[in-house]
């Protein structure tokens, strides 16, 4: 940052000093600074003037030194809060009170003149290289950055390793790039290069062996590698890295080992062959951490590579399960019509003449043959549930006459278990948009467990109500009571799952497969309803439909 004002024959702009401070001890100061071809602006400053240097003086009773507290605001703004400052001290001041201010260098009164011009130009000299210094490394990590991001953006490895190896050696300068990782189920395999044609498959002359040694060595000891210049460089632990690099013609080289966890599983090397160099701290750590983001990358992209492949094979076998399924049911549905088909008939023409074991045996095929068809048919309706396949035929449905049916079907079993079913009517029918035949199939699911698990003498209560729901829309709602054995309450959450039985259930002995509550539960919910289920041990259980009702 420099002022045109009295630039040099030569047209570089002149260096401009803020001169600030003790008056008295200022005298010729300005003077002799322009002189020596320094524009000099005084302590007020002038706004938006951007000093190059500032020599504040502080005289022998501390007046001046309320500047070094603070600068003109113009005078910080302008230079981004770096301005360097060159202290005139006054001889009263001692070496504990100059070192305690904020100063980039001083000198004891009475000043020099040109000992002052000397310091401000060694100080504008180094100000300059450090400005560049800090210049050129935020250049570097903005380019690192954007290799990271572009690391971040994919889950491909191929894509990953060329944007580190190719962003890499075009940020630092390298001539050849490689990367290579080693057998470790961690991160797919790679091998690649780099060079001034771009990607390739190259690989250097380090032996696959002494990669993986070297990179163990270098991730154990949380390190990189750097050598400045391979002609003279002495590697005792590292004699392959050099005859490496000397059969590649290599002068410069950054070795970098790629890990995750306690172990390392690849090595990027970053080379240079037109010249030796020096690795400044920065780079190195920059270099460092891009290879830290790529490991992690590799790693994260070969595990999700790894979840895609067991999701694809698992809808593989998802879709061969739901075709055998289909293919089980259709065989199965063919032959066992055909059979109830035939005990239909022989049981209807035998009525009276068939001797009574045959008929025995023939009402125990009979039951068995149409258990086994309800099987098949639930089985079935879940495997088109899973696919989306349910077709619905939505009418309107009184569900007064349709629980009276679903009752009239279940009362021989009722009666003959000495159960009392029964159903409590509403004052006024409700009625719900449904698919008839579905909607039969919840309530005689429902209703013929509430049977089945309720033991002789004990009653099953089917109730119908309206009312609306939280936010307005007319509901129904279906309670099944019975005074059955109960579920034990850390087992009622687990009903729902498909193959599910009560331990109760189970140790009793009562027949079942596990699958009509979650086939209620899919079919109440396709109907935009819920299915609540309550229930106490050794007292009976109750099962709530709630559905949408007609306005």
């Amino acid at each position: 940052m420099t002022s045109t004002a009295d630039s040099p024959a030569g047209g570089e702009p002149a260096p401009l000093a803020l001169v600030a401070g003790c008056p008295d001890a200022l005298t010729g100061i300005p003077a002799a600074l322009r002189a020596a071809g320094i524009s000099v602006v005084d302590g007020t400053g002038a706004a938006g003037t951007a000093p190059d240097v500032a020599v504040v003086a502080v005289g022998p009773d501390g007046n001046g030194a309320d500047v070094l507290a603070g600068l003109p605001a113009e005078a910080a703004d302008a230079t981004g809060g770096n301005l360097p400052v060159i202290l005139l001290a006054s001889e009263a001041m001692s070496a504990e009170e100059i070192a305690a201010l904020d100063v980039a260098d001083f000198l004891m009164e009475p000043v020099p003149e040109q000992e002052l011009v000397l310091r401000i130009r060694t100080l504008l000299k180094r100000t300059k290289r450090q400005q560049l210094r800090r210049d050129s490394t935020a250049q570097l990590r903005q380019r690192t950055r954007a290799i990271s991001a572009a690391i971040r953006s994919s889950n491909d490895p191929q894509f990953m390793a060329e944007q580190v190896i190719a962003g890499l050696s075009e940020t630092f300068g390298a001539d050849r790039s490689w990367i290579r990782t080693f057998g470790d189920e961690r991160v797919p395999a790679l091998e690649m290069g780099w060079d001034s044609y771009g990607i390739n498959a190259s690989a250097p002359a380090l032996p696959a062996d002494e990669a993986e040694r070297l990179a163990a060595m270098l991730w154990e000891d949380e390190t990189v590698l750097s050598v400045p210049d391979h002609d003279g460089a002495e590697l005792p632990d590292c004699e392959s890295l050099r005859k490496a690099a000397g059969k590649d013609g290599l002068k410069t080289s950054v070795v970098v080992p790629l890990g995750h966890g306690g172990k390392s599983f690849g090595l990027l090397w970053l080379a240079g062959i037109s010249r030796a160099r020096e690795w400044a701290p920065i780079e190195l750590s920059l270099i460092q951490h891009v290879a830290g983001n790529l490991a992690h990358g590799l790693v994260q992209g070969q595990l999700i590579t790894a979840q895609r492949q067991v999701l694809d094979r698992v809808r593989e076998l998802d879709q061969a399960k739901s075709e055998f399924v289909a293919t089980v049911n259709h065989e199965l549905r063919i032959p066992l019509s055909s059979i109830i088909g035939y005990l239909d008939m022989i049981m209807d023409d035998g009525v009276g003449q068939l001797p009574h074991e045959i008929a025995r045996m023939l009402e125990i095929v009979d039951r068995n043959a149409h258990r086994l068809n309800n099987l098949v048919e639930d089985v079935l309706t879940l495997s088109r549930s899973d696919a989306g396949n349910i077709q619905q035929s939505i009418q309107p449905v009184k569900l007064v006459a349709l629980l009276q049916s679903v009752i009239s079907t279940l009362a021989p079993a009722a009666t003959a278990g000495r159960i009392d079913l029964s159903l409590r009517e509403p004052a006024s029918d409700v009625e719900v948009d449904a698919d008839q035949e579905q909607l039969e199939q919840v309530f005689v699911n429902i209703i013929s467990n509430a049977v089945k698990f309720t033991p002789a003498g004990g009653s099953v209560a089917v109730g119908i109500s309206s009312g609306r729901s939280d936010s307005g829309v007319p509901r129904a709602c279906v309670k099944v009571r019975d005074t059955g054995i109960g579920i034990p309450a850390d087992e009622v959450p687990k009903l729902y799952g498909r193959f599910y039985r009560a331990s109760n259930a189970t140790a009793a002995a009562i027949q079942g497969t596990g699958l009509g509550l979650s086939i209620v539960q899919d079919l109440v919910h396709q109907h935009g309803g819920e299915l609540h289920i309550s229930s106490r041990l050794h007292e009976g259980t109750t099962v709530y439909v709630q559905l949408p009702a007609r306005r």
